[in-house]
């Protein structure tokens, strides 16, 4: 008898089938499980970090899941032998009570901008309530990253719904998709500045489930901005997993942030970035990310007479011009 599924496991395929990820995380497990260890597995999905931990040594592991993939993950547990030593919880992760606090929490909700998944929503909770005092984390820290990228290619996706297919308009759509987050491959050739480094996050003291920040890009050449490229890189019991652009692929890519309109910039120009990240509700999986943006637009200002160098600077970081871009 066919029967149709109900929950798409694409993205598990793509995960499993990522072996930049895969051996960072299994190494990371190994180094961090002590033996007799209980663990708890924060958004298990197949299960397989928590497998991993029992391999290292664990005494026991809490599985928490709030989708159907619990029950597969039960499947290959049982598959393996070691169904009898993992609790499979099927239930968001903020109403689960533990029989006993855990030693180590292993947790993969990381998106292509890490944050996307309401990681910090989640996991500083978990933290607080579900481990010893002193327990341990996977990953332990976060640091992002972002520059200004020349796609076109990925711009055209967004692009497209402004074209009116099948003679259609669908400029509401172009509204929504050209303030969202997409997932593409940025190359190293295609950012038009030095990579700018955001607050990091130490998941270990992290509080809040909100983050912020604003900063100022200088460009490195002329060129066209279609959007803002992020990524970042995860401190896994002390080895690093990134998913920069000059680093090997996996599966997260880059984060592309497109910008509605292309813009054209010289060397010198100055793009003023912010971004708030935010929880769309108390149990959602899914995060509000708002970006903002402006920049300074030097080869029309050289033709309207450059400001002078003790003007404010036009870039708007509240410098004298000759301080920021004159500089």
């Amino acid at each position: 008898m066919f029967q149709s599924a109900q929950v798409g496991y694409d993205h598990y395929y793509r995960m499993l089938s990522d072996r930049v990820r895969m051996e960072a995380f299994r190494s990371a497990i190994r180094r961090s499980v002590r033996p007799g260890d209980t663990v708890v597995d924060l958004g298990a999905g197949t299960g397989i970090l928590g497998i991993w931990a029992l391999q290292a040594g664990a005494r026991r592991v809490h599985a928490i899941e709030q989708t159907e993939a619990i029950e597969l993950a039960r499947q290959i547990a049982r598959a393996n032998g070691v169904e009898d030593r993992i609790e499979f919880i099927r239930a968001n992760s903020l109403e689960v009570e533990l029989p006993e606090p855990a030693d180590l929490l292993v947790s993969e909700t990381l998106g292509s901008f890490a944050l996307d998944e309401n990681l910090l929503r989640f996991l500083p909770d978990a933290r607080d309530r579900l481990l010893k005092p002193g327990g341990r984390l996977l990953p332990g820290a976060i640091r992002m990253f972002v520059a200004p990228a020349e796609a076109p290619q990925s711009y055209a996706k967004v692009a497209f719904w402004r074209d009116r297919p099948g003679g259609v308009d669908f400029s509401p759509a172009f509204d929504l998709f050209a303030g969202k987050i997409m997932v593409e491959g940025i190359r190293p050739a295609q950012l038009l500045s030095a990579p700018a480094e955001l607050e990091p996050v130490d998941l270990a003291g992290w509080q809040g489930d909100g983050y912020q920040w604003r900063g100022y890009l200088q460009m490195r050449r002329a060129g066209t901005v279609h959007g803002m490229a992020g990524w970042f890189e995860a401190e896994l019991a002390g080895e690093t997993l990134s998913t920069a652009p000059d680093r090997p692929a996996t599966h997260w890519k880059q984060a592309f942030f497109p910008f509605r309109e292309p813009i054209r910039v010289v060397r010198g120009d100055v793009l003023d970035w912010a971004v708030e990240v935010g929880g769309l509700g108390p149990s959602s999986d899914h995060t509000r990310i708002d970006y903002r943006y402006r920049c300074t637009q030097l080869a029309n200002e050289a033709q309207a007479g450059k400001p002078g160098r003790n003007a404010p600077c036009p870039c708007g970081s509240g410098r004298k011009y000759k301080k920021c871009c004159g500089a």
